[in-house]
């Protein structure tokens, strides 16, 4: 067996998540709830879900104060 095949990644439902929070980050405006994520926590998920959540919130003022401006 070659030890140079191909590896499939092991799920990951945090990364998993993240590619969905994106994905709705991503559509404008927003139409749908925000995901929520329900697995394992540690200080490094709910960090990276701290930040995203004020990065949004950042986006889509930003993105009304320029739609009102026009």
């Amino acid at each position: 067996m070659s030890t140079d095949a191909v590896q499939v990644p092991e799920f990951d439902a945090f990364l998993s998540h993240l590619i969905a929070l994106l994905s709705v980050y991503e559509i404008q405006p927003v139409t749908t709830p925000v995901p929520r994520y329900d697995g394992p926590r540690d200080w490094y998920k709910d960090t990276i879900l701290h930040s995203l959540a004020v990065m949004a919130r950042r986006m889509y003022s930003a993105e009304e104060a320029i739609r009102l401006n026009r």
